[in-house]
C-alpha cells in the first residue's frame, strides 16, 4: 500500500475497532469509497492473511489485503466494480471462507423499537435476539440487542474464536445494537460483550431461544401467527405436575417421556398437566432461570422437544399449563442483572432489585422495557406452543416488598404498606391481556402468602383464574402432627384456615414438587409417626386434601411415590389409583354440599364423618386421626338404608392391617335420639368410605314386618308383664289382706266369753 492510500485511512477509527470502542463499525469496516477508489477493511484477530474473492461480471477476481495492524486489521484499495465478494481468511491451523458481515447493514425498525420502549410490545421476541435471515441471497443470523448504556457491543462465538472485538455491532439512536453475520449455522453458540464506563460484561442474549454450555444458541424458531384453539376451562382441574428436566434425564427420549405422562394421566384420570419451569436455570434451582425464552439445550429440553410434548398432550385433549417465572431471574453474571452496565431490567435501589435468599434479580415493573420483555415472554409461550395457560410461581415475592426479607432489605410504600403496587398493576394488566387475547386461557398464581382477591373478575382482583394454596398443605401436616387430645381443640380453626369451604377464591390444593422437597425432606418423611404410621398419615393427607373445595394438583413423584422402597411405593400407588376412582365418582357431590365441612363430628375418639348426598347418590367417609383401632364403633348417618364399604385405606394391599367391613351394614334406628346409626369397624389412622342405597321395597316390607312383629311382641310382652305384675300384686294384696284380717280378728279374741 502506498503512502497516499495509507494516509487516506482513518487510523483513529481503526484503533476504535481494534480496541472494541466503536459504536458504528459499518462506518469503517466493509467496502467504502475513497475518492475514485474503494477501500476494503476487515478485522479478524489472529488471522495470518486475508484474500477477498470478488465476483466481477461472473468472474472471480482475487485481492490480497494488507495486514496494517498486528491485532488483525487488514485493508486494501481497489478500483474495479463488483457484485459481491467472499473473504478467505487464513489462520495458523485453518482456512475459513465466509461473507463479510459488514457488507450487509441491518436496518432497524425505529417504530417497533419505540413500541418496545413504551412498554406496549407483546412480541418483542420477533424482533430482538437472534433470527435466521437472508440478505442478498446470503443466509445467516441477525442479532439485535437493547443496551442503551453501553459504549460498544459485540457478538462473540465459536464462529469468531470468541474474540470480543471481531464482530462489533452498530448502535442506532434509540440504543439498539445490531449486526448480521452471514453463513452462520443453526445452533451456533454466542454471547454479547458489552462495554461501558468501568464495566465489561459477557452476557447471554435476553431473547435467546436456547442455551448450551452456558452460551446462547442460534435457533431458527418459527413463531406461529395463528392463535391456538385452547381447551375449555373447567371449574375443578385435576392436575399432574411433572418436571420435564427429570423425565428427560430418566428416559432420554421425548417419546418415552410423553408415553409416561400419558400413562399417568390415564391411570389416575387427570385432565391437566402442569409443567414445572422449562427454561434454562443457572443451577439446580429450576426457578433461577437465565431469561424468559431460553430452553436448556444441554439437557435435551430444547425448543423442539418441548414443542413435541405440548402438541401431543394437546392432541389427547389434555390441558397444558407451564410455570413461567415473572418475579425474578438468576443474578448470574451472564444473565439480565446489570445487563449493560446499568439496571436495565431491575430497579436502581438494591432493596428493590435483588433478593439475597433466592440469589435473584427482581424485575422492576415500573420500567417500560421490562414490561415489554415480560409481556413478550408470556406471548411467546402462548403463540409458539400448544399450551392452555401459565402458572406464575413465587407470586408472593412479586406482591410484597418484604417477602422473605430481613429489615433493611426492603422498602415500604405509603402508610408503611409493604405491598408492591407496581407489581399488582402489572399482574392485573398481564391477566387482562391473556384473557382478552387467548380465549379460554388459564392463568394461575402460586402464592405462599395471603392476598385478597387473587382470583375473580372484579376491578380489585388480580384477575387469575386459580390460586395455588400451598398453605393448606402445611396446615394439614401440622394438624396431623398434633396429639389426638389437641386435635379436638384445633380442628375447627384448621378447617377455617385451609378454606375447607371457600367461595371467595378458586383454589388449587397441591402436593407439589416444592412441598415434596421442602426442608430437604419428602412429604412422606414429614409425616408424623414411625414408618407404618407415616404411610397411613400420608394416605389420610391425600384423601383429606382431595375433600377441600377446589382443584387438585399432585406431583408425579408423589403420585408414584418415587424414592420409597418398592413395597411401600406399590402400596401407595394402588391406594392412590383406587381412591381417585372413588373421588372422581363423588366429585360432583363435593360441589353440592350444603356448605358445612362435616355433617357430624365425633371428636370423642378423633373419628370424624362426612356425608355427600344428592338425593340418589350417598357416600359416608369416616376419618380416624387417632392411633387406636375399633372393632365396633357407632356412627350417626342421615339416611336409613344399606351401607357398603367401597374403600378402606387400611387394606393389606395398601400397606394396612386389613381391618375391613366386609359385609353390607344396615342402619339401626335410635328411637330415643331420633337418629339412624351404623355399627362399623374403624382402623387406626385410616379413611373408610361407604356407599349408600335405599332399602328395596322387599327390604322395606321385611323391615316393616320386623318392626310390626317387634312392636306386637313388645306390646304383648309388656301387656303380659303388666298382667303378670297385676296378678302378683293382687296375690300379694290378698295375702296382706288375709294377714290384716287375722290381726283384726285377734282383737276380738278377749270377747269370746
Amino acid at each position: 500500500m502506498n503512502k497516499k492510500n495509507y494516509d487516506m485511512m482513518n487510523w483513529e477509527e481503526i484503533e476504535a475497532v481494534v480496541y472494541g470502542d466503536c459504536k458504528d463499525p459499518y462506518e469503517i469496516l466493509g467496502v467504502k469509497k475513497k475518492g475514485k477508489n474503494k477501500l476494503l477493511q476487515c478485522f479478524y484477530p489472529g488471522a495470518e492473511s486475508i484474500t477477498a474473492e470478488f465476483n466481477v461480471d461472473g468472474k472471480n477476481k482475487k485481492l490480497k489485503l494488507e495486514k496494517v495492524d498486528d491485532e488483525g486489521f487488514f485493508a486494501e484499495f481497489f478500483d474495479f466494480e463488483y457484485s459481491s465478494y467472499i473473504l478467505e481468511i487464513k489462520y495458523d491451523d485453518k482456512t475459513v471462507k465466509c461473507h463479510d458481515p459488514y457488507e450487509y447493514e441491518v436496518k432497524t425498525d425505529l417504530n417497533f423499537e419505540k413500541n418496545i420502549l413504551k412498554g406496549e410490545s407483546k412480541n418483542a421476541y420477533e424482533y430482538l435476539g437472534s433470527h435466521k435471515k437472508t440478505y442478498e441471497g446470503v443466509s445467516g443470523y441477525e442479532f439485535i440487542v437493547y443496551a442503551p448504556n453501553a459504549l460498544s457491543v459485540s457478538v462473540i462465538g465459536d464462529f469468531n474464536n470468541w474474540n470480543e472485538n471481531a464482530n462489533l455491532m452498530k448502535m442506532d439512536k434509540l440504543g439498539f445494537y445490531s449486526i448480521f453475520i452471514p453463513d452462520l449455522a443453526d445452533n451456533s453458540q454466542y454471547k454479547y460483550v458489552i462495554k461501558g464506563k468501568g464495566f465489561k460484561g459477557y452476557k447471554n442474549d435476553p431473547f435467546a431461544k436456547g442455551i448450551f454450555d452456558k452460551n446462547s444458541v442460534c435457533k431458527d424458531v418459527k413463531v406461529s401467527k395463528k392463535k391456538k384453539t385452547l381447551s375449555l376451562k373447567d371449574d375443578d382441574l385435576q392436575i399432574l405436575e411433572v418436571s420435564l428436566f427429570d423425565l428427560l434425564k430418566k428416559y432420554d427420549d421425548k417419546k418415552k417421556v410423553l408415553d409416561y405422562i400419558l400413562e399417568s394421566v390415564k391411570k389416575n384420570k387427570y385432565d391437566t398437566v402442569s409443567l414445572l419451569p422449562v427454561l434454562k436455570s443457572s443451577n439446580d434451582d429450576i426457578y433461577q432461570i437465565m431469561n424468559g425464552f431460553s430452553f436448556d439445550d444441554e439437557t435435551g429440553l430444547d425448543y423442539e422437544n418441548f414443542s413435541y410434548i405440548c402438541e401431543n398432550l394437546s392432541k389427547e385433549k389434555i390441558k397444558v399449563l407451564v410455570e413461567l417465572p415473572l418475579a425474578y431471574v438468576s443474578d448470574n453474571e451472564s444473565g439480565l442483572a446489570f445487563f449493560d452496565g446499568s439496571h436495565l431490567f431491575e430497579n436502581d435501589d438494591f432493596r428493590l432489585n435483588s433478593h439475597k435468599k433466592y440469589n435473584a434479580m427482581l424485575f422492576d415493573y415500573n420500567k417500560e422495557f421490562t414490561k415489554s420483555y415480560l409481556y413478550s415472554s408470556v406471548d411467546y409461550f402462548f403463540k409458539s406452543f400448544y399450551i392452555d395457560g401459565i402458572t406464575v410461581p413465587n407470586a408472593g415475592l412479586m406482591l410484597y416488598h418484604d417477602y422473605n426479607k430481613n429489615p433493611g432489605e426492603y422498602i415500604t410504600e405509603e402508610w408503611g404498606n409493604t405491598i408492591n403496587s407496581s407489581s399488582v398493576a402489572f399482574l392485573k394488566d398481564i391477566n387482562k391481556y391473556i384473557h382478552t387475547t387467548y380465549k379460554n386461557a388459564i392463568s394461575v398464581a402460586s402464592i405462599y402468602a395471603y392476598f385478597n382477591n387473587v382470583t375473580g373478575k372484579d376491578k380489585n382482583s388480580l384477575g387469575f383464574d386459580y390460586c395455588i394454596n400451598s398453605g393448606a398443605t402445611e396446615e394439614l401436616i401440622e394438624f396431623l402432627s398434633l396429639a389426638p387430645s389437641y386435635r379436638r381443640d384445633h380442628f375447627d380453626s384448621f378447617l377455617v384456615f385451609t378454606h375447607f369451604v371457600n367461595d371467595q377464591e378458586k383454589y388449587i390444593y397441591p402436593f407439589s414438587r416444592k412441598e415434596n422437597t421442602k426442608y430437604d425432606a419428602s412429604l412422606l418423611q414429614r409425616m408424623p409417626g414411625d414408618d407404618v404410621q407415616k404411610l397411613a398419615n400420608m394416605k389420610i393427607a391425600v384423601i383429606f386434601k382431595h375433600l377441600l373445595k377446589g382443584s387438585q394438583l399432585i406431583n408425579s413423584e408423589v403420585d408414584t411415590y418415587n424414592g420409597t422402597d418398592d413395597k411401600n411405593a406399590k402400596a401407595f400407588e394402588d391406594f392412590y389409583e383406587d381412591f381417585r376412582k372413588i373421588y372422581l365418582n363423588a366429585k360432583e357431590l363435593v360441589k353440592s354440599t350444603d356448605g358445612e365441612p362435616f355433617k357430624y363430628k365425633c371428636i370423642e375418639n378423633q373419628i370424624i364423618t362426612r356425608e355427600y348426598f344428592d338425593g340418589s347418590k350417598h357416600y359416608v367417609l369416616v376419618f380416624n386421626f387417632s392411633n387406636d383401632s375399633y372393632e365396633e364403633y357407632k356412627i350417626p348417618v342421615s339416611h336409613e338404608g344399606v351401607y357398603k364399604e367401597v374403600f378402606n385405606s387400611d387394606e393389606k394391599k395398601y400397606g394396612g392391617s386389613n381391618l375391613l367391613n366386609k359385609k353390607a351394614i344396615s342402619t339401626e334406628e335410635d328411637i330415643e335420639n331420633g337418629i339412624y346409626t351404623l355399627d362399623i369397624k374403624v382402623p387406626n389412622l385410616s379413611i373408610v368410605a361407604f356407599s349408600y342405597r335405599e332399602y328395596t321395597d322387599v327390604e322395606l316390607e321385611e323391615i316393616y314386618q320386623k318392626k310390626k312383629k317387634k312392636a306386637f311382641d313388645y306390646v304383648n310382652g309388656e301387656t303380659k308383664k303388666i298382667k303378670e305384675k297385676l296378678d302378683e300384686d293382687i296375690k300379694e294384696l290378698k295375702n296382706q289382706a288375709q294377714i290384716k284380717i287375722k290381726e283384726l280378728e285377734l282383737l276380738l279374741k278377749p270377747y269370746d266369753h
